[in-house]
């Protein structure tokens, strides 16, 4: 459900209108432009005894429809409450659970809200999966702000906080599509040097030298702190998975010495290619994403509902076209109620099982799940 204003009053009576039981959890998705009090919506929402849980990102998808205002409100059955870990990139994990506490858990679909703009979220993301990765397939995505400044954007019962991520353990399994179109421009490389979500050298030499020689190529343009942005978001850089499409990694900024910024973390000595992508490859993915989620070659998909997790870069590559991306995923579904729109975010990274199940964290990618 969309509800199109964000103000308290009106989410509350949104929320009453759905009578939730005991044992249901709300999903409250945010638009940085038009967020409400979080804090004065979790307090009124505590003093309800509603479980919860959410986030803030660059935007909304609803229907073949970006949003930039109002809410997205789902009503789920919880297998387990949401809980909430803080802590991530010092890798303290406050308030993880353990084995114990997941032990009744059968199957199920593990929505994982994230602050994209923290690190250490490969090791957030393996110590998850070592907890449910037996039991649950995963979806989510990572909050935050298109400024690209880290604040507040997860929230629930525990507040509202940055350096954190919430998971909720639902009582719906779920068809997953994780495909992005990019294709191999360039490469191997080893990234010889890497700390975290910065790349340092490439194949022992500064990391800006190696990166510009291949964009200019292909390019024409020499890449400098100016017009990095624009340019490098055409040039991911794809970390190798055997049998499996590259996992992308988004180039962010330059360093001062250098290096290449990322949104997502690089291991040192991981393998990369530098990528390049066509809107025609990029809309072709999503039309692959979709059909991944259907038990058959048929369409349209029947479905409970579709959750569509589509990095905010993807937006920005595709322009006028996005539009078309949303319609490819619409017209692939049997839609006979609003329930049925799909729903979803524009993230800083997304998050999905991927290849053998294993939880991976994507760039410029489109995942999509769909509820049966």
């Amino acid at each position: 459900m969309l509800l199109v204003s964000n103000s308290i009053p009106h989410i509350l009576q949104y929320i009453e209108s759905l009578h939730p039981a005991e044992d249901d959890v709300l999903l409250l998705l945010f638009a940085e432009q038009s967020t409400p009090d979080i804090p004065l919506l979790i307090e009124a929402l505590n003093a309800g005894n509603i479980s919860f849980f959410g986030g803030v990102f660059p935007g909304l998808l609803y229907g073949n429809q970006h949003i930039t205002s109002g809410c997205i409100i789902k009503k789920f059955k919880a297998v387990m409450a949401p809980f909430c870990v803080s802590g991530i990139a010092s890798a303290q994990f406050f308030n993880f659970p353990d084995l114990e506490s997941t032990a009744h858990i059968e199957h199920g679909t593990a929505i994982v809200l994230l602050d994209g703009l923290s690190t250490n979220l490969y090791g957030f993301l393996e110590k998850l999966n070592d907890l449910l990765g037996e039991q649950c397939h995963f979806i989510g995505g990572g909050a935050g702000s298109i400024s690209l400044v880290q604040q507040p954007c997860i929230f629930s019962r525990e507040g509202f906080k940055k350096d954190a991520a919430v998971v909720c353990v639902i009582d719906q399994d779920i068809r997953l599509g994780v495909r992005h179109g990019w294709e191999q421009l360039a490469g191997p490389l080893v990234a010889t040097q890497t700390d975290m979500n910065t790349i340092i050298q490439l194949n022992w030499k500064k990391a800006i030298d190696v990166y510009n020689d291949i964009v200019e190529k292909d390019s024409g343009i020499r890449l400098n702190k100016d017009n990095f942005a624009g340019i490098a978001q055409g040039y991911p850089f794809g970390i190798l998975r055997e049998k499996e499409d590259d996992i992308v990694r988004d180039p962010l900024a330059i360093g001062e010495d250098g290096s290449i910024v990322c949104i997502g973390e690089v291991p040192p000595n991981t393998v990369l290619h530098v990528l390049k992508g066509q809107s025609e490859t990029l809309l072709q993915a999503a039309r692959k994403a979709i059909g991944d989620c259907s038990a058959n070659t048929s369409l349209p998909i029947e479905a409970e509902g579709t959750f569509i997790v589509d990095c905010i870069t993807r937006t920005l590559f595709l322009h006028e076209q996005f539009a078309e991306e949303m319609n490819i995923i619409r017209e692939s579904l049997a839609i006979t109620s609003p329930e049925q729109e799909p729903f979803g975010v524009l993230s800083l990274g997304e998050i999905s099982s991927y290849g053998e199940g294993l939880l991976e964290l994507f760039n410029k990618t489109i995942v999509i799940g769909t509820f049966h």
